[in-house]
Order: structure tokens, then C-alpha cells, then sequence
């Protein structure tokens, strides 16, 4: 007699960490009679935020761990377990295995923590791996295989192992190559050109024969964000603007790439940043007019359809992911500056904060984080839940 027990919240300190539904038997003695029976149930153990910092105001980046059941965070984890700062603008961050990995853009190196603890195990230097221009300006990480891919703004993909940290592959990119995703055996990167669109393209490395095939369209103008979803690849570009003036040359947007094949799926309000867009199930979610009204617009692959999720609470985000066990929204913002401006109103040398939402938007929890939060990564970990016979009625 099979049922389905609906598992919607499991309280810590009176904190929600999940809704899911498990699809559960009845279990019996040899006499059919009920009895416990206990599942294996995977959730987040830990939120790893990222925080920049403010190279200009001489403000180091941080590493903030937000605990989902117990709903404590700790700031600056890295320096209050390793002694030192994790240094100028740390700009990525995944966890992989028992380890994690954080990109440190001004520091050329790659933090490799425990994953449990925050302790460092090694720091990589990017310009040692992989020379001096290839090294310099790690962007960000992909984890497969045995292998942290890394994007520089050396126009470089290294591909670094995970037990040895030696380089197995190196790969020739696009100019400041950006986010990262893989689909079929093949990884796709979004070349940005820094935003000055004279060189965007998405560079296309077969993982099979190491080829790097390069596609350029007009659709494509500032990439920074990848996707893989439903055998299609989804790229979030900012929008292009004129330097000087502030002024919108081109607006950015959510394009599809299917092979060679670029469609505009939405254009208009996209700022320039690598951590606008996350993906959940067939939906994905990305921040439109992050630093002035910011608003959350949902994209459903299934039926071509971009609908406005209300997002209570954000400032200036700067970030969007979504926790993949529960569906949960996670959005980093900047506080509020007491000097609100046409183009921002984020407080670039305060620390931030972290709303999380659930699926349908509504606010479920928030809490700090460090000055420039930028990037999200998740810890998952495993319990046991026992249902008892009366629950299984």
C-alpha cells in the first residue's frame, strides 16, 4: 500500500530547512504489522557566501557560513579559522566532495578548504599553474570529475585535479571568459570581453578531443552567466554600456543557444555581473534592475513564458542562486546607501545581507553577510528520518 508522506518543515531553534516530498511503502513485520521505517534524506547542511569586499575603500573579501538548521551564521570564517585574510576580491566559490574551493580574483590563487571546517588545506596559485598572463584574474569554477575547472581573465580554462592540484588540461577561451556550464561533454564559457564589446563570444572546449570551437552572434553581447537546462544552453548578458556616459548601447538579457543557433528570450535591465541567473528544475530565475528596483523575473523552459516573481526585502542584488533540495531562493543584496543615486542605491562598503524565500517568493529568512556578497554555494549533507507506523496511516 504505497503513500506519500509530505516532509514540510523540520525545526531547529524553530527554523525551517525544507519541503519536500517522499515518496515512501508501507513497511511490516512478518505478522503485516506496521512498523518504523527510516529513510535517508539529502538536504543543505551549510550556505558558503562570498563576500568581495571593496578593493578601492581597501576592504579584503570574506567568506560567511550560514548553518540551515540552526540558523547561525558565522562571518569571516575564513580569517577567524585559518588566521589570515582570504585577501582582495574573492569573486566565486564551490563546494566539491569534502572540499571548498574559492576563486580569489585579486589574489591569483585558489583557496581549497574543508568543506566541514573552513581550514585551509592549500592555496593554488593560478600564475604559478599557468603563467603569469594565463594566471592572472581567477573568475570562476565548475566542478566535474574529478577536476575544478577554473575561467582567468588570461583568456584561460584549466582544468586542476582534485587530489594532486596539478594541471591536467589547459584550454585557450575568449576574451575575460566568465561563467562556466557543461552539457554533453562539452563546457561552454562565457567569453565578456569585459564589457566593452569588441570580443564576446562563448568558447565551446569538447572535453573528448580538447578542441575549443569559438561561436560569436549578434545576439550576444556581454556574456557573463551559463546554463544547462533541458538540452539547451541559456546565457545571461549585461547590459552594454557607453563608459562615459553611462548611457545604454545595447540591452541585456536571457539568450538560448541550441548548437549554432542564438534567440533573444528576454532583453532590457540586466546588470553586469557573473551571478544574475540560477536555474531550478525547468525554471530559471534571473534579477532584472538589480542595483536600482530590483525585481526577480522567472523564465519556464517547458512553455517559452517569463513571469515577475515578488521578491519582499532587496536592496541592490548582486546575486541569485537556488538551493537545490528544497527549491529555496537565496538573494544576496548590498545595504542601502544613505545617498541613493539614478544608478544604484547599494552601500558598497557595508556589509550585506542574505534573503532566502521559498519557491512560491514568500520570505522565509535573512541573514548577514560581508561587504560585496557576490557569489553562493551550497554544502549538502544527508540524515536519517524514521517514520513511525502512525504516520504511515
Amino acid at each position: 500500500m504505497p503513500y506519500f508522506l509530505k516532509w514540510a518543515h523540520l525545526f531547529s531553534f524553530a527554523a525551517l530547512i525544507a519541503a519536500t516530498v517522499l515518496f515512501v511503502a508501507c513497511e511490516t513485520d512478518e505478522n503485516g504489522k506496521l512498523i518504523p521505517k527510516t529513510y535517508t534524506v539529502d538536504y543543505t547542511d551549510a550556505v558558503y557566501v562570498v563576500n568581495s569586499g571593496n578593493l578601492y575603500s581597501g576592504i579584503n573579501g570574506s567568506l560567511t557560513r550560514h548553518h540551515t538548521l540552526a540558523q547561525t551564521t558565522d562571518q569571516n570564517i575564513f580569517e577567524r579559522v585559518n588566521g589570515r585574510s582570504l585577501g582582495a576580491t574573492p569573486n566565486d566559490a564551490v563546494v566539491y566532495g569534502s572540499k571548498l574551493y574559492i576563486a580569489v580574483d585579486g589574489e591569483n590563487t585558489i583557496e581549497v578548504c574543508d568543506a566541514s571546517s573552513a581550514e585551509t588545506l592549500t592555496a593554488i596559485s593560478t600564475v604559478e599553474l599557468l603563467g603569469e598572463n594565463g594566471g592572472k584574474s581567477p573568475r570562476h569554477l565548475l566542478a566535474l570529475d574529478g577536476k575544478i575547472y577554473v575561467s582567468t581573465y588570461g583568456g584561460v580554462v584549466a582544468a586542476i585535479d582534485t587530489t594532486t592540484y596539478a594541471l591536467s588540461k589547459k584550454y585557450t577561451a575568449g576574451a575575460y571568459p566568465e561563467g562556466m556550464a557543461y552539457a554533453d561533454g562539452k563546457i561552454y564559457v562565457a567569453n565578456s570581453s569585459y564589457g566593452d564589446g569588441t570580443a564576446p563570444s562563448l568558447s565551446i572546449i569538447n572535453l573528448a578531443t580538447d578542441n575549443v570551437e569559438t561561436l560569436t552572434s549578434d545576439a550576444i553581447k556581454n556574456p557573463s552567466t551559463v546554463l544547462a537546462l533541458n538540452g539547451a544552453i541559456y546565457v545571461m548578458e549585461g547590459d552594454l554600456y557607453d563608459w562615459s556616459t553611462w548611457a545604454v548601447i545595447s540591452a541585456g538579457g536571457l539568450r538560448k543557444v541550441t548548437g549554432t543557433t542564438v534567440e533573444r528570450i528576454y532583453d532590457g535591465g540586466m546588470a553586469m555581473g557573473s551571478n544574475q541567473m540560477a536555474a531550478y528544475k525547468n525554471k530559471i530565475y534571473m534579477i532584472k534592475d538589480a542595483y536600482t528596483a530590483p525585481v526577480c523575473l522567472v523564465y519556464d523552459t517547458t512553455d517559452g513564458t517569463t513571469t515577475e516573481l515578488p521578491l519582499t526585502g532587496l536592496v541592490a542584488a548582486n546575486a541569485i542562486s537556488v538551493e537545490p533540495n528544497s527549491g529555496d531562493i537565496y538573494v544576496l543584496s548590498y545595504a542601502q546607501s544613505a545617498e541613493v543615486s539614478e544608478y544604484t542605491q547599494a552601500d558598497y562598503n557595508a556589509p550585506g545581507f542574505c534573503n532566502r524565500y521559498n519557491n512560491a517568493g514568500e520570505l522565509i529568512t535573512t541573514f548577514n553577510v560581508g561587504v560585496g556578497p557576490t557569489a553562493i554555494c551550497f554544502k549538502p549533507s544527508v540524515m536519517e528520518v524514521t517514520i513511525s507506523p502512525s504516520e504511515q496511516n
